[in-house]
């Protein structure tokens, strides 16, 4: 038999917390990466160009970023964003839907999509099979394929094509 001297509490599950100085944190450095790469969309908005023109394709080792301009506003710009990982058996591909916000500086991931992708808003049926930090992980992941490409990148520059 166990005695205690402290009574016995019901554990109540507390609710996630989300770590929004990290979050932040990577969707600015992110935004940031992103800026690095992409500088001819700067081109593309002067000219006035069909949004799904635009196509631009990042390569680096195990990792390929294609971007297609869907969304051009003011402060905002929206993204398709295929992420392509041939050696990485758990992800081999994931598409998702990003977007950059000039004004405050941070490149934020909306939704994903297929059957186990990731979706703007949950309700609490379909919650519990996700991961209660999936955001900051699909964040942290866009991250390291974009610094991949960035480190490549200073040894040859980005292909950009116009559709």
């Amino acid at each position: 038999m166990f005695l205690s001297l402290v009574e016995n509490k019901t554990r109540v599950k507390s609710r996630y917390q989300p770590d929004l100085d990290e979050m932040l944190s990577q969707c600015e450095i992110n935004y940031w990466l992103a800026k690095q790469l992409l500088p001819p969309l700067k081109h593309a908005k002067s000219k006035a160009v069909e949004p799904k023109e635009t196509v631009c394709e990042l390569k680096a080792k195990g990792v390929q970023l294609i971007f297609t301009l869907k969304e051009v506003a003011r402060y905002t710009d929206t993204f398709n964003l295929v992420i392509k990982t041939p050696n990485l058996k758990a992800f081999r591909h994931a598409s998702l839907i990003v977007r950059l916000y000039h004004d405050v500086k941070m490149l934020e991931v909306m939704e994903g999509s297929g059957p186990s992708a990731m979706q703007a808003v949950y309700t609490q049926d379909n919650r519990p099979s996700k991961s209660v930090d999936e955001k900051q992980q699909v964040n942290r992941f866009i991250g390291e394929c974009l610094r991949a490409c960035f480190d490549l990148v200073k040894v040859k520059s980005t292909e950009f094509k116009e559709l």
